[in-house]
């Protein structure tokens, strides 16, 4: 990447970086998925969930409802959205009776909110192929898209490119959309991988600073979870999601 565009790309990227901090867990709030997200490879507490047989269909539980004390089993506190026996979600932390979960669906989209703990039961984590089971092009939403590729000497090669405002036709039509990129390769370690991308090029994880693109990205089921440190593109442009491949 060019010195200058990066020197600009990191410039407005740093209006973001104020919501990277601890990592969800037992008794936290219950956001997109990422929000809150320091670590990925740190943090084991997240994990695949599948939605048991004990209903038909289970409803997500809304994030707040002012006065409603919400996440409850109140009729209030019941969202519209709704998963059924068999779909996996990601689990990422906890408040009582309740379990904070993100279920990417067929196109992508995510839905992030509360779960009844005991409609959920925890996946155990199984090994991931490599390089078969990395290789491919994955999607979060409308505006993330990843690539991984065979590298060089036992590497794997991987390509992003996500916006912010694409699909926004005003922006678009004022040419306001924001651009980010990735282009790196690493070594596979287990069921992760991670690279920087410095102003001369790419990077190991550890040699690249927070004023770098740093990319951070775990297998975990059907799914690929991806962090960056919101330096990989312009302001609001992210990378950070989950991806489920095409």
């Amino acid at each position: 990447m060019a010195r200058g565009l990066k020197t600009t790309l990191a410039a407005v990227s740093l209006l973001l970086t104020g919501w990277a901090g601890p990592s969800r867990a037992e008794g936290a709030g219950c956001f997109h998925f990422g929000y809150e997200l320091q670590d990925l490879e740190a943090n084991r507490d997240i994990y695949l969930g599948r939605i048991n047989t004990l209903a038909p269909r289970v409803n997500f539980v809304k994030r707040d409802v002012f006065g409603k004390g919400c996440p409850n089993s109140s009729a209030a506190c019941k969202d519209k959205a709704y998963l059924v026996p068999g779909d996996e979600v990601v689990i990422s932390g906890g408040d009582g009776d309740f379990l904070c979960a993100s279920y990417p669906g067929r196109k992508g989209v995510v839905t992030d909110g509360w779960l009844p703990r005991g409609a959920v039961s925890a996946v155990p984590e199984e090994p991931v192929a490599a390089p078969h089971g990395w290789i491919g092009t994955w999607d979060s939403g409308p505006e993330q898209t990843i690539r991984i590729e065979t590298g060089a000497q036992g590497t794997l090669r991987i390509k992003g490119d996500a916006t912010w405002g694409a699909s926004d036709p005003g922006r678009v039509a004022r040419g306001a959309v924001n651009i980010g990129e990735l282009d790196g390769e690493a070594p596979v370690r287990g069921a992760m991988l991670s690279f920087g991308m410095g102003e001369d090029g790419p990077l190991p994880y550890d040699e690249a600073d927070e004023a770098d693109c740093r990319v951070q990205l775990r297998r975990l089921g059907a799914y690929l979870l991806v962090r960056d440190n919101a330096m990989c593109g312009g302001h609001n442009v992210t990378f950070t999601g989950i991806y489920r491949r095409r």
